[in-house]
Formats: structure tokens, C-alpha cells, sequence
């Protein structure tokens, strides 16, 4: 199972949108099971569809919207019938900020998703993807900005039954505990940071502060700051106007070496992969 890197095709907008259609075969592998950073959305406009998540074996038909959260491995096929659908791809934190109020990535780090995959019967999510889609097919004038608007549509719709959060009503007591921790692992991520500087700064004890984030987060205070390091990296490969030893020194590691072991442990490919593969638009 792979790790998918996605390669965007709206400027400047981290989105990957376009509608294709298989050819009517007995059996046709639409892709094989992997799993991405972005969460994704199928949008069945003619013909069946499967998808296969956690082993189950889903069938889907035309007005159908699947939705795959954020690292849920998942593959689709199709059977005896040609299909035609409309594959959205995008990161929400990238269009909500930081809604939470808690550092811009640790949702994705703990990967604490309300609803990992759904099939939605939904006129209106499965219009918003059709009037994206033309856009994205037509590119009139500023048709990236209208796509990005309906995504934002797309993802209020999403709160509203269930599959995303914008609020943090449900954050615990410990998340709230480390909230100016994770704000400052987000400002200084490029700095010599301890774990004994981040409990100093909120008057806790090392132990205990410890102990707080990995009920929190269920990992540690190191695996997270590395996790930040990652991602920060990953807009600065994707440039390519820097070489990876640069890129490395700039997000706070001070070995090469130990870089691009944490990025092949988080990306499961290596930062010269990735720049190979990046989906941001130059």
C-alpha cells in the first residue's frame, strides 16, 4: 500500500479536481489500495462504482459522494459497467486556519477524524462537486476562485453531517493543557526547542507535562515537534529553489541524515520523492 503524493491542477489552491470516466469492462481496477494527507471526495455522475475501506466492499451509484478522510486506505473499481465521476482532493486545515484555536497541525497529527469514510446521498455536496467541476473544465476567468469558494461550501456542508469539525466543544481537558505548547512548537519549530523549554513556558514539570501530551495526543512531545518539522518542509521541497540540506537546517533539524529518515517515517517516501512528486503549482 502506497502513500499517495497529490499533484494539484487549481493554482495556488492545494486542490486536486477532475472527472474521468472508465471504459465499460468485467472488472477494472480504478486505483489500488493507498491513502493520502488530503481527504477525498467521489462523486458517482453516471455508472457503479466500488470502493473497498477496512476490507468491506461498497457500492455506489449515480448521485452518490464518497468521502475518505485524511490517511484512510481505501481503492475503488468497477464492474460490468463504464463510470463517470468527479474526484475532489484537498487538506481543510488549509481553508480553515486555525479554527481550533490548537497548533495548525495537530488534528492531522493525531489523525482524530469524525467519520473516516461515508457514502453520502446528498443533492446539494453532490451539486457543489458538479459546479466545480465545470469550472475546473471550462477555466473562465477567475475559475480558481470560484472553485475555492465552493470548497469552502463543501466543507461547511461536511461539519454540518458529521464528517469534519470546526469546532473544539469536544477537545479535552488535556488538549487544553497544551494548547500554548503546540502554539509555540508552531512559531519556533525552526529553533533549538526541549521539552524542558516547552514545560518551563507553561510552569509545568517535565514528567508531568510529558504525560499530559501523550494522553492528549497518544505520542510524544518529540514526535509531534518532528511531525510540525515535516510538514513545514514540505512547501519548501515542493519550491525547489533550495536543496534539501538547506530545507533541513530551516525547519530545525540539524542532521541531514536524521531529516530524511523522520520524512520517509511520516511520508513514506523520501524528500527527494517528494519534490519529485509535489502537487503545489509553481
Amino acid at each position: 500500500m502506497k502513500n499517495e503524493l497529490i499533484k494539484n491542477n487549481i493554482p495556488g489552491a492545494g486542490i486536486l479536481l477532475k472527472t474521468h470516466k472508465s471504459q465499460e469492462v468485467e472488472t477494472s481496477m480504478l486505483s489500488e489500495l493507498h491513502y493520502h494527507d488530503e481527504i477525498e471526495l467521489l462523486a458517482v455522475a453516471e455508472g457503479e462504482l466500488f470502493c473497498v475501506v477496512s476490507g468491506k466492499h461498497y457500492h455506489c451509484q449515480k448521485g452518490d459522494v464518497l468521502f475518505f478522510s485524511a490517511r484512510i486506505p481505501h481503492s475503488t473499481y468497477v464492474e460490468n459497467s463504464a463510470c463517470t465521476y468527479t474526484l475532489i482532493q484537498f487538506r481543510p486545515e488549509h481553508f480553515l486556519g486555525d479554527s481550533n484555536n490548537t497548533g495548525k497541525y495537530f488534528n492531522r497529527f493525531v489523525r482524530n477524524a469524525d467519520l473516516p469514510f461515508a457514502i453520502f446521498k446528498n443533492q446539494d455536496l453532490y451539486d457543489m462537486i458538479a459546479r466545480a467541476s465545470e469550472e475546473e473544465q471550462k477555466q473562465e476567468e477567475a475559475f480558481d476562485l470560484y472553485i475555492k469558494g465552493t470548497i469552502y461550501s463543501i466543507i461547511a456542508l461536511l461539519c454540518r453531517e458529521g464528517a469534519l469539525s470546526a469546532s473544539n466543544s469536544a477537545y479535552s481537558a488535556d488538549i487544553k493543557k497544551i494548547l500554548p505548547a503546540l502554539s509555540y512548537i508552531d512559531e519556533h519549530y525552526a529553533q533549538d526547542i526541549t521539552l524542558d523549554d516547552v514545560a518551563r513556558l507553561q510552569n509545568l514539570n517535565p514528567s508531568y507535562f510529558c504525560r499530559v501530551f501523550k494522553r492528549a495526543s497518544g505520542s510524544s512531545f518529540v514526535d509531534y515537534l518532528n511531525f510540525v518539522r515535516i510538514c513545514k518542509s514540505e512547501k519548501l521541497l515542493a519550491a525547489g529553489d533550495k536543496s534539501i540540506l538547506e530545507i533541513a537546517c530551516d525547519v530545525g533539524f540539524t542532521s541531514l541524515s536524521y531529516f530524511n529518515r523522520t520524512f520517509k517515517r511520516y511520508k513514506n517516501c523520501t524528500p527527494t520523492e517528494y519534490r519529485r512528486a509535489h502537487y503545489e503549482n509553481r
